[in-house]
């Protein structure tokens, strides 16, 4: 019997962030599952080794990819290519153990959950405006963005594409998407499925507020913005809306997502929608991943639902814990959309990439 933990943007690449995931307990989730929503390493060799020292602490990993992991490095990977390497990635996770796949889990209050993951990636407006999270900013640089976006140097695509690249992933969870699943289902993505999960709402405000001020910081002067860097659009990049569509097929109570490094727990039209990403170390030093603090920089965890009680012992507010959601056996009610207008939000996303 388990619980289900989530998180996403490990980057172990960065020494502080192997670090962080290293001492996660390797007793405490030993009976668990994790969630990992993309963004590991762009190395194979540090995948295989972080994937399986996640494998000694949880009972299962259920993995999917995200941009940086299948960034192509010439001296390393030679000649492949970004959908090669995803390949790649799958394969080396089937032989060590990896759930890539629609996985069944019994939990700890008798139920059961169906994780499905969905492969993904964004939408440019150039490529497909209906399906582009995009929204235009005020002060955003087009060329800017642009050049300081790093999957613009490292993913590398096969010549003859039929499709967009957002399009080809989503073809690839044809066998996944169904309604046919015997219990609640929760999908989980790298990318975002909707443009409204970009801008953050009043709660994720005052929750980074919150942990600013428990790390002795003043508040941000562009709340809006948390900490992105003027004229960077991250709505360009953010992700596609066949994944909301995909998500919705499937029946879906709950969402993980990552990529934004910005954390969002949040219902909508019946969905709730989770990230917590660990993101790099200068964000949790300024204060931007609000709630890992409250999970000892560790994964969230996203079912069953946490009691208010259970939230309580770790000074959880109702926002960052998704407004003690109910619990599977309950209807899913409805919330307005955070969105509001997201032309009234300029540059919203990440400081870095």
């Amino acid at each position: 019997m388990s619980r289900i933990f989530a998180i996403s943007d490990l980057h172990v690449d960065y020494g502080q962030n192997w670090a962080v995931v290293n001492d996660w307990s390797d007793t405490d989730y030993n009976n668990d599952v994790l969630i990992l929503a993309g963004d590991v390493t762009d190395s194979l060799e540090l995948l295989k080794s972080t994937l399986i020292l996640l494998r000694q602490k949880f009972a299962q990993v259920c993995f999917v990819p995200g941009n940086h992991d299948v960034w192509v490095r010439k001296h390393r990977d030679g000649d492949t290519n970004s959908i090669a390497k995803f390949g790649q990635i799958l394969n080396l996770c089937q032989r060590i153990g990896i759930k890539t796949k629609p996985t069944c889990v019994s939990c700890i209050d008798n139920s059961k959950v169906w994780l499905v993951p969905i492969y993904s990636w964004y939408t440019q407006p150039e490529e497909d405006e209906i399906d582009s999270l995009y929204f235009p900013s005020s002060i955003e640089s087009r060329r800017m963005s642009r050049e300081i976006w790093s999957d613009n140097y490292n993913c590398k695509w096969p010549d003859g594409m039929l499709t967009t690249i957002s399009e080809h992933f989503a073809d690839l969870n044809d066998d996944f998407i169904t309604d046919d699943y015997d219990a609640p289902v929760i999908t989980f993505s790298h990318f975002l499925p909707r443009q409204e999960l970009i801008a953050s709402s009043h709660d994720d405000d005052v929750a980074v507020s919150t942990e600013r001020e428990f790390l002795g910081l003043p508040k941000l002067d562009y709340a809006k913005r948390q900490g992105a860097l003027a004229g960077f659009n991250f709505s360009i990049y953010a992700g596609s809306k066949y994944i909301d569509k995909q998500l919705r097929q499937c029946k879906s109570v709950l969402h993980v997502f990552g990529h934004q490094h910005r954390n969002r727990d949040r219902v909508i039209d019946n969905v709730r929608y989770v990230s917590h990403c660990l993101g790099y170390h200068k964000e949790r030093q300024d204060g931007l991943l609000w709630g890992l603090r409250q999970w000892q920089n560790g994964p969230k965890m996203i079912w069953p639902v946490p009691t208010k009680d259970e939230a309580k012992k770790r000074k959880t507010t109702d926002a960052q814990l998704g407004n003690a959601l109910p619990r599977c056996s309950q209807k899913f009610m409805r919330t307005p959309s955070d969105g509001k207008n997201a032309n009234e939000y300029q540059s919203v996303g990440r400081s870095i990439m």
